[in-house]
């Protein structure tokens, strides 16, 4: 019977449209009779009126409100290139997509002939009457987009099946303004070769060559803010375009992974480089223009290199700055002759002094070439440096005594090769955004000793490309002989600015032989600094032929801590799926990194071993022994104890702690600390706070001012504390372990200031947990309460809890949702038929099954329940049956514009607490016009708080159904942004009471 009814459909279509059986004959043409069949008989499946191919994998479909729009310009494209090209747009197991393709004039009829064939809602196609050039093309295709992103793709090449959901990831994740992933090249038999796996955002590299290559996609506001492709670029159109675009972008990501197969055919430069010489001429004038857009003409200058679209970018410098070359030295004269007489033969950069750091020299020829070298030459001094060798200390030495503008810290066993080799090197160390830079050094046979180093191999950190010849090329990794980032140089040859220097601190000392150099790298890139490699400046290093390969433990186990955060998520100018095993770049088997998408913050919940919880008194994994030591830190200091910093981490009560301490950090001006008990700073956190604080192993005592000090890995290490140190509490169980630190330490703390948020008693019922909580409350020691919200103080006033000194502070609307809240001020939005729900069903007192039993009743008694959509925001959870096939959605997390406008457009919500702190979300929902349903709880009721909040007092499933039922019942879909309660949105003085703390500390 099927067959009948589709046989109908076909002739009543074929009479009704004729020219469909013309376009029925070309697409068999092209796609085969299978594929017809297919179309005809319903097997190509439909969802929102949009069409695509089912995912051979049914569970691997995903949708979403972010859409991408392929951007594709066609012309005279092979049509086999052109259908496989299309075939992967089609199989995306992301659908919330469109093709948009403009055919430039293509002068092959068949190219026409089977584009006509594409009449799928989401493949959009503009025929141009002339040929306009790949940049006309390109924009043609960009103005039949709709999306929030564009991604540009060529008509012969192949996306992975999961690219764009992948995109997704990242603009969930990050927001991104650009987004780039690795790429491969596939044969003409369809055969993978030649992956390229990039680094994360690189500007130097960038500025070198157009590496972002594909897949590459980005906001279309910006696009159409910096006004799309120039056909003055042709060839490198994208390079020029990208420059404008990241120009006035903020966040540029990387997905680790190959999602982009560029087609190896004769007209491609995938195979072809000088396929379209007039390419390399259209990137250098990309390069130029951006050079001259933001530093201004004449600052800089691009020019081409002897390889093929790769191009060597030069600063300008207005003034000459003296250079400090900094050389500790143990004998092995004639190493240090052939250094001075090659520094002194080839160097084209004359404004320099060299300061030799004598290291026990025992060696009469030594002391007699010291002695005639410093008389002959005025720009050597000799410094004695009569004490233990230790690296780090010897350059430390060398800059006290150095009068330069640029250090320049060098190893004895080198010798010269490039003449521009310090220009280059002061050229870049005086850009306000590089930090460090070193060059390309050779072993005497002429291989590769140093081109960057790679933090993470074998655990620890080495120099990629070792042993390699230095020639370019580029795959799997990027060239040795390009320009470009990286997390650090050798300290064999490194260049950085006096200015830079003052910033970051000197070496740290605690290291005697190796390490010392790349903990330095890595502090400039937490303090926002780019460290570069220029493989134009060219050495010979005879490597450690002046001391022996002897390493100190000691160095292992201060490189270990510095180099944490990359073995544990990567190098961020190397590549995850590289072999971090070997110093040559190649693909990993299996990549040792594994992202984790859900991660507790439980350090000890998660890793503590049996034998530590062994030697734990109470066997409860949140308390696990705070130890303190003796410290001579001088300054009165402010520790917060909080259990994370990463982003992941940082919301609702973590947040706000963070914002009373800076606020108190700024009024107080004392040194500071942030303690973390649970989980290891990441990368991106260090980076977002590298700039003011420095990150200390807490086994040293450290004289830095602003610290961050993980103490999540505490077994059997302590901390040290000195009598001027004031702690800040966050949560019960860095209170108690705190406070039984300091009944061990034998010395009277000063007072404590307790944040507190919540009755954290209640978290575990009539319980051992629950007895220990509370008695943090009354400890003996003064301690000085600080409130969120005074709902919260009348609670522990109610239950005769008294505290030395007692403050109070009402929430506020956060900064970000403020911002758009005020920008929407007064303006109508539109509401959809949306129920929001602030859904985190690993916390119990967020009555997450309550919700869940709530929406079923109220879509069982909906006659509109079909019109209606259930989104859960908060944390990631599979989605949920609600009956009648409707489902309540997870969107997990969002960014705080995501989250913004996710409440503009929801009509009713519903979060619940079981505690009586007045917990965010409903607060924040009934100011972006959500009608929300929240309950009450002792003397907790938010109804007073706006007129969009609902407190019931009976928090059955069905009491909740109903209210939501009332609402939802009086939906309208417009309403007009108000401030409904300016005291939480506008309060700029929240912790006023500061100033009274401070007397008291």
């Amino acid at each position: 019977m099927s067959k009948v009814r589709t046989l109908y459909r076909v002739v009543k279509k074929c009479i009704k449209e004729p020219e469909s059986i013309k376009k029925g004959l070309v697409y068999m043409k092209y796609n085969g009779i299978d594929s017809l069949r297919e179309c005809i008989s319903g097997t190509r499946s439909s969802q929102k009126g949009v069409t695509y191919v089912v995912p051979s994998d049914p569970n691997a479909r995903y949708d979403g409100d972010i859409k991408f729009s392929i951007v594709m310009p066609v012309y005279n494209v092979e049509i086999k290139w052109l259908d496989k090209a299309i075939a992967s747009v089609r199989k995306q197991n992301y659908q919330n997509w469109e093709l948009c393709i403009a055919d430039d004039c293509s002068t092959k009829k068949e190219v026409r002939e089977y584009l006509d064939t594409l009449c799928e809602e989401r493949i959009k196609i503009k025929y141009l009457e002339k040929n306009g050039g790949i940049s006309v093309a390109s924009n043609e295709a960009a103005s039949l987009a709709t999306g929030d992103y564009l991604v540009l793709m060529d008509n012969d090449d192949e996306l992975t099946y999961d690219a764009l959901y992948e995109f997704l990831r990242v603009v969930k994740d990050k927001n991104a303004d650009v987004i780039y992933s690795d790429q491969g090249i596939i044969d003409t038999n369809g055969k993978d070769s030649n992956p390229l796996y990039k680094p994360d955002w690189s500007p130097e590299l960038f500025l070198s060559q157009m590496y972002l290559g594909h897949l590459v996609g980005f906001k279309r506001s910006l696009f159409e803010e910096v006004g799309g492709f120039r056909s003055e670029f042709n060839g490198s159109q994208d390079y020029d375009l990208l420059w404008r675009i990241i120009e006035k972008s903020k966040t540029i990501e990387h997905v680790s992974k190959i999602l982009y197969k560029w087609r190896a055919i004769p007209s491609s430069t995938a195979v072809n480089p000088e396929s379209k010489p007039y390419a390399q001429t259209a990137g250098l004038r990309a390069v130029q223009e951006h050079l001259d857009r933001t530093l201004g003409e004449g600052k800089a200058n691009a020019v081409e290199t002897e390889d093929l679209f790769v191009y060597d970018v030069r600063y300008h410098l207005d003034t000459m700055p003296m250079v400090s070359v900094i050389i500790p030295i143990k004998d092995h004269v004639e190493l240090l002759k052939q250094l001075m007489e090659s520094i002194d033969k080839k160097n084209v950069y004359d404004n320099y002094e060299i300061l030799i750091l004598n290291n026990n020299s025992v060696e009469q020829e030594t002391f007699a070439y010291l002695e005639k070298i410093a008389s002959e030459n005025s720009k050597v001094r000799v410094v004695d440096a009569p004490y233990e060798f230790n690296w780090s200390k010897l350059n430390n030495h060398g800059v006290r005594e150095a009068r330069g503008d640029v250090f320049l810290f060098m190893n004895n066993d080198m010798e010269i090769i490039s003449e521009d080799w310090m220009l280059r090197l002061v050229e870049k160390a005086v850009q306000p955004e590089i930090g460090i830079v070193g060059g390309l050094l050779l072993y005497d046979d002429n291989t590769i000793q140093h081109a960057g180093v790679v933090v993470g191999i074998n655990g620890f950190a080495d120099h990629v490309y070792k042993g390699y010849t230095p020639i370019h090329h580029g795959s799997p990794f990027i060239s040795p002989m390009v320009t470009r980032n990286v997390l650090s140089v050798t300290g064999a040859l490194m260049a950085i600015s006096r200015d830079t220097l003052e910033k970051i601190g000197e070496f740290d000392d605690d290291f005697i032989i190796c390490g010392s150099d790349v903990e330095l790298c890595i502090r400039a890139w937490y303090r926002g600094y780019r460290n570069v490699y220029d493989p134009h400046v060219r050495l010979y290093h005879y490597e450690s032929k002046s001391r022996s390969s002897y390493i100190p433990e000691v160095d292992f186990t201060l490189s270990k801590f510095a180099y944490h955060n990359f073995n544990e998520e990567g190098d961020p100018y190397y590549n995850i799926k590289l072999d971090y095993s070997t110093s040559s770049p190649k693909v990993a088997k299996q990549s040792r990194f594994q992202v984790v998408e859900n991660d507790s913050m439980n350090y000890i919940n998660k890793k503590a071993s049996k034998d530590m919880m062994k030697k734990t008194e109470l066997q409860i994994p949140e308390i696990l022994k705070f130890s303190f030591r003796k410290s001579d830190f001088s300054e009165k200091r402010i520790n917060l104890l909080v259990p994370s910093i990463n982003e992941q981490h940082v919301f609702g009560g973590i947040s706000t702690a963070l914002k009373f301490f800076e606020e108190l950090l700024e009024q107080s001006g004392c040194a500071s600390r942030i303690i973390l008990t649970d989980a290891f700073p990441n990368r991106r956190a260090l980076k977002k706070y590298g700039k003011k604080y420095r990150c200390v192993n807490c086994e040293k005592d450290s004289d830095e001012l602003h610290q961050i000090v993980p103490y999540c890995y505490r077994y059997q290490k302590s901390l040290p504390v000195s009598e001027n140190d004031i702690f800040v509490f966050t949560a019960w169980w860095t209170a108690y372990c705190t406070q039984e630190a300091y009944a061990e330490f034998g010395v009277a703390p000063n007072p404590y200031i307790y944040f507190i948020q919540d009755y954290e008693p209640g978290f575990y019922p009539w319980s051992t947990r629950y007895l220990l909580a509370d008695s943090t409350y009354r400890d003996k020691n003064k301690q000085i309460a600080i409130f969120n919200s005074e709902l919260l103080y009348a609670f522990f006033k109610q239950n005769q809890y008294s505290f030395y000194k007692e403050y109070a502070f009402e929430p506020v609307l956060n900064t970000g949702l403020r911002a758009v809240l005020m920008d929407n001020v007064d303006k109508e939005v539109t509401k959809k038929k949306k129920i929001l729900v602030y859904g985190r069903p690993s916390v119990e007192r967020n009555a997450f099954t309550l919700v869940i039993s709530a929406l079923k009743k109220l879509v069982e008694r909906m006659e509109d329940a079909s019109d209606w959509e259930f989104v859960s925001a908060g944390e990631y959870h599979d989605k949920v049956s609600l009956g009648k096939d409707k489902y309540l959605e997870s969107v997990g997390k969002l960014t705080i514009t995501q989250y913004a406008e996710m409440m503009m457009e929801s009509y009713a919500g519903i979060s619940l607490m079981s505690s009586p702190h007045p917990s965010y979300p409903p607060l924040e929902m009934s100011e972006f016009g959500v009608k929300v349903v929240t309950n009450t709880y002792a003397n907790k009721d938010l109804s007073v708080f706006n007129e969009n909040i609902i407190s019931v007092q009976n928090v059955s499933p069905d009491n909740i159904a109903e209210q939501l039922s009332k609402i939802c019942s009086q939906f309208h879909d417009k309403y007009v942004l108000k401030v409904l309660n300016p005291e939480y949105v506008t309060n700029d003085n929240v912790f006023a009471f500061i100033k009274d703390i401070i007397k008291e500390i």
